[in-house]
């Protein structure tokens, strides 16, 4: 719980390193690809997130609070400084391109589209679901991944920033709703 506290409070006073953080994310690349946009369906792309997003998901795993086989042990020993660092540096980056075409049949695509109208995204995640603050980027993710986060939410498998906005909002989520909307998110321009 200690980082969470620095991590916050060091925020407003020290940026990243964006050289110091693309040196230390080598070791991300074999799972999050080359720029950070991955080959794998269960893995996020983090090209262009949002730096205060990146540094919590770091911390949440450093501290334990998120599970994972491989980020796990990978973060436990990071610094407060690489956190910043490797926030920086994601950040920096541009965000995945577009797909050049729909990967989801229309109507799926459309039944997304009113789930996530429905269920009020846009108040975090903002009109083009670029994110602010600690809200992430959910736009050009993997409909495989999305699915998995999602639902890792609605379980509270999960924790989310912001008093479990993630959450309280997954809660209500269907399967079918969490598919429409990775399919949205995905195909999202």
């Amino acid at each position: 719980m200690t980082g969470l506290c620095l991590l916050a409070a060091g925020q407003a006073h020290a940026a990243g390193d964006v050289a110091a953080g693309k040196e230390k994310a080598e070791i991300c690349t074999p799972c999050h690809g080359e720029q950070t946009v991955p080959d794998t369906a269960n893995v996020p792309a983090l090209a262009g997130q949002n730096n205060n997003y990146l540094q919590w998901q770091l911390i949440y795993f450093r501290e334990g609070r998120r599970k994972n086989e491989v980020m796990s042990p990978l973060a436990q020993d990071l610094t407060d400084k690489d956190v910043r660092n490797l926030g920086a540096y994601f950040a920096s980056l541009p965000r995945p391109p577009a797909p050049t075409k729909d990967l989801a049949d229309a109507s799926l695509i459309e039944t997304g589209k009113k789930a996530i109208a429905g269920h009020g995204c846009a108040a975090c995640h903002t009109d083009t679901f670029e994110g602010a603050g600690a809200a992430p980027a959910i736009t050009r993710q993997h409909h495989d991944y999305l699915i998995k986060a999602l639902t890792d939410y609605r379980e509270n498998a999960r924790p989310s920033t912001g008093v479990g906005a993630m959450n309280d909002a997954a809660a209500s989520l269907t399967d079918s709703d969490i598919k429409a909307i990775a399919a949205y998110l995905e195909t999202y321009k």
